[in-house]
């Protein structure tokens, strides 16, 4: 025979399942309502089994091509991009899961995303070779870009990417695996509408949630597992000049990596010049007045780094005699 206590904890029960369902589906219609309010600005490609979105502008080559940190969203790119165009064409895309972008299947390693971006440039017949701006996360996918397609590479951009000796250090993966608990948290109050909802009342940039749906939480949670999938054989700092003469510009924070991310502050300015001594025509830039988000704080930085490196490319010139 039911007590009171049981038939209090069934009513709980069927309560809770019922504001869950609601919850749910004000996400579903939002993100319905969104899609239609807001389409893809640039085309939807096919990689495969997913479509990525790709916004290219301007028209002069060698072609530009900009890949995105962990988390990160093309359009905040968008102000840089505009500032490109107006010397070179300029590609942005959001990774799988990401804006406008469908997400992809879980378990991709570093490799798999460099691959998804030859494709998506390919099947877009976007001509190259191609001038890769990569900021941070971005900077391994890039580098793997030229491992395995080095003709189509004209030059490197890194924007306040990792080295080896920084990035694979075992308190900064113990770092990310709490950073993906907690998005997977985030991501399920993402998927139940509560996100949305608390942005009516709270700028959610500014707490640190710049992310909106619920596949970008786990497409962000994906790239960051992507790290410890790396083998340990390719855990090692590359050999100095083992990227020949490619042209490289290495941009690195001028101020310092803020709150808990203050782990990844060990050995990154030796690792920004290791990763400058990849090449034989480099440049080392320090923003100055920026930590690690270069293209917020000091857009025309990197817009005048880029300039530099598609005028050496398109002259066929140095870097470095050119500076």
């Amino acid at each position: 025979m039911f007590n009171h206590w049981q038939l209090y904890a069934g009513c709980a029960f069927l309560l809770l399942s019922l504001l869950l369902a609601v919850c749910y589906l004000y996400q579903w219609t939002g993100a319905r309502r969104d899609v239609r309010l807001s389409p893809a600005p640039g085309r939807l490609i096919s990689v495969g089994d997913h479509m990525l979105h790709l916004l290219c502008k301007g028209s002069a080559g060698p072609v530009v091509v900009i890949e995105q940190g962990a988390g990160g969203l093309s359009k905040f790119w968008w102000p840089v991009q505009e500032e490109i165009a107006k010397f070179a064409q300029v590609c942005t895309y959001d990774r799988a899961g990401y804006g406008w972008s469908e997400p992809g299947p879980p378990g991709r390693t570093i490799e798999d995303r460099a691959r998804e971006l030859h494709t998506l440039l390919s099947r877009a017949q976007v001509q190259g070779p191609f001038i890769l701006v990569a900021h941070s996360y971005g900077g391994l996918i890039v580098r793997d870009y030229v491992r395995e397609y080095p003709g189509e590479v004209a030059g490197l951009v890194l924007v306040d990417t990792p080295e080896e000796s920084s990035i694979f250090r075992s308190e900064v993966l113990a770092f990310y695996s709490k950073a993906r608990a907690t998005n997977r948290v985030v991501g399920l109050a993402a998927r139940f509408g509560m996100l949305r909802l608390l942005r009516h009342w709270v700028p959610l940039d500014r707490i640190g949630l710049w992310l909106a749906r619920p596949a970008e939480y786990s497409s962000l949670c994906d790239d960051l597992a992507s790290l410890e999938r790396v083998p340990t054989s390719m855990r090692a700092s590359k050999s100095a000049g083992s990227l020949g003469s490619l042209p490289v510009i290495v941009i690195t924070h001028g101020q310092p990596f803020p709150g808990p991310f203050a782990v990844l502050e060990k050995n990154w300015s030796d690792g920004q010049s290791q990763l400058a001594a990849l090449s034989t025509d480099s440049i080392l830039m320090v923003a100055n007045d920026s930590n690690h988000m270069i293209q917020q704080d000091q857009p025309e930085l990197i817009v005048d780094a880029v300039r530099r490196m598609h005028a050496a490319v398109e002259k066929g010139a140095s870097l470095v005699v050119s500076q």
